[in-house]
């Protein structure tokens, strides 16, 4: 255990209490019987099955000080100072007590105490006496030489070879193991492996929902499996280029001189155009799980606890790297409307922090519909790699929409004259050329008729599209967005 040296450190610097939370237990017994050849100080393991016990050779365990009482007691009278690994002492941590105890060998001894448990919450008065170490989480190529011994193993067991569907399909695995604890990503490597001796797409997608499932204890996240490919969405050439260009460096196929890579990108623009759809289509062409973070449930009346909840929302995007994370209509949670919410400021601060600081895999895609909403300090430069504005759809693009929407329904279209119905919807959103399909099937139907290019008109003269209900709106959007933004 090569990480046991910033413990060391630790113990060096002569700290009193040490908490170690790890299921690793036996690592850590082992560590320390390794430590006590070597190390300056007396050190003692304490179990409640086994009693006190000196890391040396020609020490037995004190069967007598099985009792934490006797234990606490033999520890603040021994004057020589040493180091106690107590190991399970959890339970006793509620009796005032122990910790009457545990306080007089802070502040009148010079021992160190090592709390070693699988979970530990530490009383209140304690805790500023505490410091807390925790094993890292195992690196890439760890991980790599341990899905590599578990194929081994696969095959001695069964005679066989493991198929690989893709040779990117291992390193896909490998990146959504990254983030777990080594017990945890054996686990998920092996039930891959061993299901049915195949590695495939499904098993990087099973392994993102399992991990997602470990990591999303406060359930902030939603993990959104079910989305789009970017290849299927009509226009969109200009995000779909820059997607390209910087795909390779996203996903460690290619790396950049100072090893910068890509952070996010805001879409901003006209309701109902495509925003939400384009944002998950990002995690489809980049093969990654997308994490979406709706903003409402990050709200507590309990004051600092709405950025604390933002603060861990991130943290689990982080683990959970290398992954998209989609803010959807980021104004609602980051609004400069009102300059008295303390809390809007709160999570502003919060989000610029990590955004500034992070290096992490975490691609961010924010979706805005209101630019007079966002914080100044949102749309500077370095923010965001790259502000996109998605505009009211072309006349192509709202032909290619309606193709699109005719096929799902397994409609036939070649007796619709699309390019009239285009001409004819010119200011319609794409969620409203799609309503207008769905009103068109729902009126047929109803009269047992086929859609035709009439049937089509009809509906387009009935309906009033959001550019008009909203034209003044709208157009101040676009003014504002004509030179500061690229064009989607």
């Amino acid at each position: 255990m090569n990480s046991l040296h910033d413990l060391e450190i630790l113990l060096l610097k002569e700290k009193q209490l040490i908490v170690v939370e790890t299921e690793r237990e036996g690592c850590f017994v082992n560590a320390f019987h390794e430590l006590a050849r070597r190390f300056h100080k007396p050190i003692y393991l304490w179990s409640l099955t086994k009693g006190l016990q000196r890391l040396a050779a020609g020490y037995d365990a004190q069967k007598i000080n099985g009792d934490y009482k006797q234990l606490l007691g033999q520890i603040t009278s021994t004057h020589v100072p040493s180091i106690y690994v107590l190991v399970d002492f959890h339970p006793f941590l509620n009796e005032p007590l122990a910790v009457r105890y545990i306080k007089d060998c802070i502040n009148d001894t010079e021992h160190t105490l090592i709390l070693l448990s699988q979970t530990l919450e530490l009383p209140q008065e304690l805790q500023t006496h505490a410091t807390h170490y925790s094993l890292p989480l195992p690196t890439r190529d760890q991980l790599k030489r341990m899905v590599s011994g578990l194929a081994k193993e696969w095959a001695n067991e069964t005679n066989g070879k493991l198929k690989v569907d893709d040779r990117k399909i291992v390193s896909r695995i490998i990146d959504s193991l990254c983030g777990l604890k080594m017990s945890e990503a054996q686990r998920l490597a092996k039930h891959a492996i061993y299901d049915d001796g195949v590695l495939n797409q499904q098993d990087v997608i099973d392994i993102a929902k399992d991990k997602f499932d470990l990591l999303n204890t406060d359930s902030l996240l939603n993990l959104q499996l079910d989305y789009e490919n970017l290849r299927d969405i009509a226009g969109f050439k200009n995000l779909k280029h820059w997607l390209k260009l910087r795909k390779p460096v996203f996903t460690g196929q290619a790396q950049l001189p100072g090893g910068d890579i890509p952070k996010g990108l805001l879409l901003l623009g006209v309701q109902g155009c495509g925003k939400s759809m384009a944002a998950k289509a990002v995690a489809n062409s980049w093969g990654l799980p997308l994490l979406h973070l709706d903003f409402s449930i990050l709200y507590n009346r309990f004051y600092g606890q709405t950025e604390e909840n933002l603060r861990a929302a991130l943290a689990t995007a982080e683990l959970m790297q290398p992954c998209v994370l989609w803010l959807d209509e980021i104004e609602k949670g980051l609004s400069a409307v009102s300059a008295s919410d303390d809390v809007s400021k709160r999570m502003l601060g919060t989000f610029l922090t990590w955004l500034a600081e992070n290096k992490k895999r975490v691609f961010i895609v924010a979706t805005a519909n209101d630019v007079s909403a966002l914080p100044p300090e949102l749309l500077r430069k370095g923010r965001f790699d790259e502000i996109f504005f998605v505009d009211l759809p072309s006349q192509e693009d709202r032909e290619d929409i309606l193709r699109t929407h005719l096929t799902r329904r397994d409609l036939t279209f070649k007796a619709i004259d699309l390019a009239h119905i285009a001409k004819q919807t010119d200011g319609f959103s794409g969620a409203e050329l799609e309503q207008l399909i769905v009103s068109a099937v729902y009126a047929t139907y109803a009269e047992n008729h086929v859609i035709t290019t009439e049937r089509l008109a009809d509906q387009v003269a009935a309906t009033r599209p959001l550019s008009v209900l909203m034209a003044e709106k709208i157009q101040h959007l676009r003014n504002w967005a004509k030179n500061r933004t690229i064009s989607v």
